[in-house]
């Protein structure tokens, strides 16, 4: 795929904020490669390498990434936090700072226990939950515990809402996160991809509730689908991603597309690295 070295205008080198990656074991991250070469056509825009990724983020700008993990089923997440807190430490004298997430499933033993672990223990600050992966709701009562606890530490959740294996998600499907941020108003519930290809309800959604943000990451080859106007009114809440490595669009064509939606100075700022800060500063 051709790259460009194109960065927004008016954001210094390496100010973006990248909150939607995926620096996974080497193991895992090749079967999920082989799964993506399998089932789409053409080429993804970046290799596994943890190195080599962040050297092609840093040329678009990124200086920090939220690195997520995912759970596709029970009794692996603990693993996979302790996994996430390695590679941020491996790759802590990166010029592009990882910031670790953990995850969970509904069906660990003692997913609230996976939960506090991962922050008590290994400093984890962000959590990845995704729902079409790992076959299950957002909202399942099993997580009740776990929920109660992020929502208390106030830490950023990334939910990718939906059952299709392309990763699209359709409007009833955003209805488990508006029961979260119902159930648990202090969460910090970020609907993953804004429910592409339901994105302007997920935007209602993000008006709606206090807690619930959205980030504006592509879904393999499509860049999501939003009114201009809405974007620049909920900026506050809007959060960039790329979801590097496994994605067709290379992060300077994101971000040109972000510009397409007309942004002012303050909605850019915030969307590029000042909502991503701002949650993070409030984890407790």
């Amino acid at each position: 795929m051709e790259k460009t070295n194109n960065t927004p205008q008016s954001v210094p080198q390496l100010s973006i904020v990248d909150s939607h990656t995926h620096l996974l074991p080497g193991r895992l991250a090749e079967k999920i490669r082989a799964f993506f070469n399998a089932n789409m056509d053409g080429d993804l825009a970046y290799p596994i390498d943890h190195e080599a990724i962040l050297a092609m983020l840093a040329r678009a700008g990124i200086g920090t990434v939220w690195s997520l993990p995912y759970a596709h089923k029970p009794g692996v997440a603990a693993g996979m936090n302790a996994s996430s807190a390695d590679i941020v430490t491996r790759l802590a004298g990166n010029p592009v700072k990882v910031v670790g997430a953990g995850t969970v499933h509904p069906g660990d033993n003692d997913p609230a226990a996976i939960v506090r672990e991962a922050h008590e223990k290994y400093g984890l600050k962000v959590f990845k939950l995704h729902c079409s992966v790992g076959d299950f709701e957002a909202d399942d009562p099993r997580l009740d515990g776990a929920w109660r606890y992020l929502a208390e530490r106030r830490m950023p959740v990334i939910i990718h809402l939906g059952h299709a294996v392309s990763g699209h998600t359709i409007a009833p499907e955003l209805a488990p996160v508006e029961r979260l941020a119902q159930k648990f108003p202090r969460a910090r519930l970020i609907i993953a991809h804004c429910g592409h290809r339901a994105g302007p309800q997920a935007l209602d959604l993000v008006e709606k509730y206090e807690g619930i943000y959205a980030d504006l990451t592509p879904v393999v080859t499509e860049p999501v689908a939003l009114p201009a106007a809405r974007v620049n009114q909920l900026a506050e809440k809007l959060l960039f991603g790329s979801d590097a490595p496994n994605t067709a669009i290379c992060a300077e064509q994101n971000l040109a597309h972000v510009r397409k939606f007309g942004l002012d100075e303050a909605a850019r700022a915030a969307i590029l690295g000042g909502t991503a800060r701002r949650l993070l500063a409030e984890v407790v």
